[in-house]
């Protein structure tokens, strides 16, 4: 007796320890996932952060013409015409060094620095001198009292006319061996608009040539391009005018609304930033639309108070600043997002850093103000993910996924439509396959099929589960999709073939006797299904050719491309339905069968008995009975096809394009995130956008599975219930 109590009390110790075991591994693998959720939400959410400005203390160099920061932010170079060019440390402000040299003072004009350090000053003697701002570093020294202000002065360029007014200039490289860079100028010369080309090396005086412009423009500010070989000039009027210098023609116009008082390019310099005297601030860009050239505005930014005194882009990104006598502002270009805005005290000179992260501002008194700016994701915002979005090339708002390119001033095009889009493309076309072979296959074998055939055919299903998807990817691109190419139109015709050779079929198999198709045909119904299957693929192997050469010139990729304006990707959207319809099949035929199966005897043998037949039982029957189970195998299906990557990444050629044609293929968020990831470092905004696609998708195969798992357990409490 005291044996039987030690073993029952032992057996419900062991039964407390297995509950506590297999409750804690449920809860910790609830845990986990959560805590994995939560990482990639830790990782997306900086990308929605608003940017923070931190002021500093206010500075007092004395008066200055043009300022130029430094990329690291710690010096900066305060330019003059009176004393010239001098460098501070920031943020204390103690002067630096003084480099020697330059055009004797004080200088007759001066040009602020742009951001890469170039500033135009003329000299006493009417010579214009270009000057490179250049900081020589020692290896891994951080102080700048350690460093070294160089300018390179360059230039002597005598004129024949001196200008009244400086507009823009631009500094071209010399494209080859022995070439040396050369200055192009624009200039008020008298009444009229001119320019000129010249060596930055002393020689003869330089003869400036006239612009023809369209009468009654009056001038006010005027941009290079980056070749040099277009002027966009801002005029009074409030009209934009581009023109090619070397021929005088006018490639392009539009009207800005008010009075143009600055012209400005960000990074790239593809576009043209516009500030009106009103305080309008907007990007023009001249795009093709149709068959025709335009010259238009792209982008559109809060108004400023007052009149717009300039521009300064940013090295880094399309971010750019822009000043008032009352308030400076840096917006991003792609995004049109205000990542700060701080008030002045007057006007005068602004600069921002190469990175963008530091913006310095000397008012007409001396007095140097700064700010910083932490802004690490300024390219992202929820409409550039989920909207339509206009960039510099395009002809009008476009959903554009494109994360690097071959040049540093690309824009990044972060739309995560196009990747959701070629999601759910890829899951419908092997849902499309997957969904109507495995669920018709499930009823078969569980209804029809003898219990030998059953045992054969369903774990020959299982067993495809088992094969890799880098297995299956592999096999697809590289022998699934050639094949494709080859017969495409015999696969078109295959369907259109089979129901042919099924009507072919069917009178003789209701004119065999009723004993031999009682023996050899019920049940075994797929075994005479593979002579039909192989006399389709008979009559699509002659008809194929055939309809090509009589209905499609020979070729049917000329075809498509020339009748329907169809381009045929070698791994397009129908070889990914195949192979990853492949892989979803013992998944959806696996669940289904087992619904199909657990219906109630009772219930097939009740409709029998009222004179059902066995396939009208099945389908008004069986089937709707088991409906519950087979919507849970879909929905887990789909949630394989959403999460499958490798298939993906090896069948299609990876385009994020959005376009339901069958032809060409598409990038999904899981293969997305595997080709992103070389590309992306640590912390960076594609880094970011990357976690963000894991959460998206984490969220669909959550979703997904949540409600297939509902259903099951729901199914399976209805049917223990009766």
């Amino acid at each position: 007796m005291a044996s039987s109590s030690n073993i029952q009390s032992r057996a419900k110790r062991v039964d407390k320890f297995m509950a506590f075991a297999i409750s804690g591994g449920g809860l910790f693998m609830i845990g986990a996932v959560l805590a994995m959720l939560l990482f990639i939400l830790k990782e997306a959410a900086p990308l929605f952060l608003p940017p923070s400005v931190r002021p500093a203390p206010t500075l007092q160099p004395g008066s200055m013409g043009g300022l130029w920061l430094d990329e690291s932010g710690k010096a900066a170079v305060l330019v003059s015409r009176e004393t010239g060019i001098r460098a501070i440390r920031l943020p204390e402000g103690t002067p630096l060094p003084t480099p020697q040299g330059g055009p004797e003072l004080p200088w007759r004009t001066l040009t602020p620095p742009n951001t890469r350090g170039e500033t135009l000053v003329t000299g006493a003697d009417g010579r214009i001198w270009m000057a490179r701002l250049t900081w020589t570093k020692p290896p891994g020294e951080n102080d700048p009292s350690r460093w070294e202000l160089n300018p390179q002065w360059q230039g002597g360029i005598l004129l024949e006319a001196a200008p009244s007014r400086i507009l823009h200039a631009r500094l071209l490289e010399g494209g080859g061996l022995g070439s040396s860079a050369r200055l192009r100028l624009a200039a008020e010369v008298g009444t009229s608009i001119s320019w000129l080309e010249a060596p930055l090396e002393a020689g003869p005086a330089v003869a400036w040539k006239p612009l023809p412009l369209p009468p009654g423009n009056k001038v006010s500010s005027a941009l290079w391009s980056a070749d040099g070989a277009t002027l966009t000039l801002g005029t009074e009027a409030g009209q934009l005018l581009m023109v090619e210098v070397e021929s005088g023609n006018l490639l392009a116009s539009a009207e800005f609304g008010e009075p143009v008082n600055a012209l400005g390019a960000p990074l790239g310099q593809s576009s043209v930033l516009v500030g009106g005297t009103k305080g309008r601030l907007a990007a023009f860009q001249r795009a093709r639309l149709g068959e025709e050239f335009q010259f238009r505005a792209f982008h559109e930014f809060p108004r400023l108070s007052g009149p717009v005194l300039g521009f300064q882009s940013s090295l880094r990104d399309k971010r750019f600043l822009a000043w008032t006598a009352r308030e400076a502002v840096v917006d991003h270009l792609t995004t049109e997002r205000r990542l700060m805005a701080v008030s002045l005290t007057g006007a005068g000179s602004a600069s921002l850093a190469p990175r963008g992260d530091l913006i310095l501002h000397a008012d007409e008194l001396g007095a140097l103000h700064s700010w910083t700016l932490d802004a690490p994701h300024p390219e992202v915002s929820f409409g550039l993910l989920w909207g339509k979005t206009q960039y510099e090339g395009y002809g009008k708002p476009e959903y554009v996924w494109q994360s690097t390119g071959g040049a540093d001033d690309f824009e990044p095009k972060f739309s995560l439509v196009p990747l959701v889009f070629g999601t759910l493309k890829g899951t419908l076309y092997a849902m499309l396959f997957a969904f109507p072979l495995a669920v018709l296959g499930a009823l078969y074998t569980s209804q029809f099929a003898t219990p030998g055939l059953r045992n054969v055919i369903k774990p020959a299903v299982e067993i495809m589960a088992a094969l890799p998807s880098v297995v299956l990817g592999f096999l697809a691109g590289l022998v699934m999709a050639p094949m494709l190419e080859r017969t495409a139109v015999e696969v078109l015709l295959y369907p259109f073939c089979l129901l042919l050779a099924v009507a072919i079929a069917a009178p003789f198999w209701s004119r065999l006797s009723t004993p031999f198709r009682n023996r050899f045909g019920t049940g075994r119904e797929t075994l005479w299904i593979v002579p039909i299957l192989i006399l389709a693929v008979g009559m699509t192997m002659f008809a194929g050719p055939l309809v090509e050469r009589l209905f499609m010139g020979g070729n049917y990729r000329t075809w498509l491309q020339s009748a329907l304006g169809i381009t045929y990707d070698q791994r397009n959207s129908i070889v990914v339905g195949f192979a990853m319809g492949f892989a979803v099949i013992p998944i959806i035929f696996t669940i289904s069968e087992d619904a199909l199966s657990s219906v109630p005897r009772s219930l097939t043998s009740a409709s029998l008995a009222c004179g059902a037949s066995p396939w009208q039982t099945a389908w008004r029957v069986v089937l709707p009975t088991a409906s519950p189970g087979i919507f849970s195998a879909t929905m887990v299906g789909l949630g394989r096809a959403i999460g499958e990557t490798m298939i993906v990444l090896m069948a299609t050629g990876n385009t994020p394009v959005m376009d339901w044609g069958p032809f060409n293929g598409m990038r999904t968020l899981s293969a997305n995130i595997a080709v992103e990831i070389p590309e992306a470092p640590l912390h960076g905004t594609l880094y970011r956008v990357l976690f963000l696609a894991a959460f998206l998708l984490f969220l669909f195969t959550f979703v997904l599975n949540t409600v297939a798992e509902l259903v099951r357990q729901h199914l399976r409490r209805r049917y223990e219930s009766i």
